[in-house]
This record gives structure tokens, C-alpha cells and sequence, in this order.
């Protein structure tokens, strides 16, 4: 027997419509599992709002009160160091502003416009350098993997040498373990 949409209803404690309430009045004459279930849940029922309240243990209220306490200070003297550490900030930058508007009488057009030549002085260089370094590639195809191939075994070399030259070090200043007479 299929006990479903009725089990949605017993468990879901919303008002049932005539409709549904007859449909599952009906179904609970007939199915003994869902009879079983509802005489259990009516029982769970009983025993919930029959049981008492359980009780803090001792001292709950006092140990409650006294950490809130100790929390609400904490917090309190951490934002007080938030809002003065804040309030420094705010003064150092107003500070330092005052300084340098008052301390140097800046033309900041001026300044403006050399920062902007300077930077476009700077693009206008690397695009001559891209522009020579594509010349060389094209007027040159087997001359740049050739100088990518000898300059990776020149790195190699280099590497090889110089971590050579370490170990030799190490070996010649590390003492000597004279062995004893061995028989």
C-alpha cells in the first residue's frame, strides 16, 4: 500500500483541507503502519510538552554574566584602539598633505605634463626597440635560433663552472679527518 501523499501530511503539521483530512481519515482505517505512526507521534507529543524545562546547571547565570562582561570590554577597548589608530592615520595624512602644499610651491601642471612626456619618451623608445629587435628577425631568420642555442650553453657552461668552483672551495677548506694507524 502506498502510504505517500499521507505521511507528508502526518509530518508536515500544516491545516489539512476537507478533502485531504477525509482522504487521510480514510487511509488510516486501512493502513496499520500509518495508524502506528500517528499513536506515536501523538505520544512523542505528550512527552515533550509533559517533560520539564531542564534547568542551568549552578552558577550558569553568574559565569554567563561575567564572561558577557569581560567580552563587552574587550570589545570595547579594541575599538577604542581601532578608532584612535584610525584617527592618527586621518591626522598623519592630513598632516603630511598640509606639508608638502605649504612646504614646496609646486607648478603641478608643469609637473603633470613632464610625467606624461616622460612616459611617452619612454613607450616611444621600447616601440623603437621592438621595431629593430622584428628587423633583426626578419633580416636575419637563422641568426636568432642559432644565438638562442649558443646562448643557452654559454649559461650552461657558466652554471656548470661556477657550481665547480664552489665545490673545489668547500673541498679544499674542509679539514682533513687524519685517519689513525690501523692494524
Amino acid at each position: 500500500m502506498s502510504h505517500q501523499p499521507y505521511e507528508t501530511y502526518l509530518f508536515s503539521g500544516e491545516i489539512l483541507s476537507t478533502d485531504q483530512q477525509s482522504s487521510l481519515d480514510a487511509h488510516l482505517m486501512a493502513c496499520e503502519q500509518c495508524d502506528h505512526l500517528i499513536h506515536a507521534m501523538k505520544r512523542l507529543d505528550e512527552a515533550f510538552s509533559n517533560s520539564p524545562a531542564p534547568s542551568p546547571p549552578l552558577g550558569f547565570t553568574e559565569r554567563f554574566q561575567t564572561r558577557l562582561t569581560a567580552y563587552r570590554q574587550k570589545r570595547q577597548v579594541r575599538n577604542l584602539w581601532l578608532i584612535t589608530i584610525c584617527l592618527f592615520a586621518f591626522a598623519s595624512l592630513t598632516g603630511l598633505t598640509m606639508i608638502l602644499l605649504n612646504l614646496y610651491h609646486v607648478n603641478w601642471a608643469y609637473e603633470l605634463s613632464q610625467s606624461i612626456a616622460r612616459v611617452s619618451l619612454l613607450a616611444a623608445q621600447v616601440r623603437q626597440v621592438v621595431m629593430i629587435m622584428k628587423s633583426l628577425v626578419n633580416a636575419l631568420p637563422i641568426a636568432v635560433p642559432m644565438l638562442f642555442l649558443f646562448g643557452s650553453v654559454a649559461v650552461f657552461g657558466i652554471c656548470t663552472l661556477v657550481i665547480t668552483w664552489f665545490s673545489t672551495m668547500i673541498r679544499l677548506y674542509s679539514p682533513i679527518h687524519e685517519r689513525g694507524n690501523q692494524l
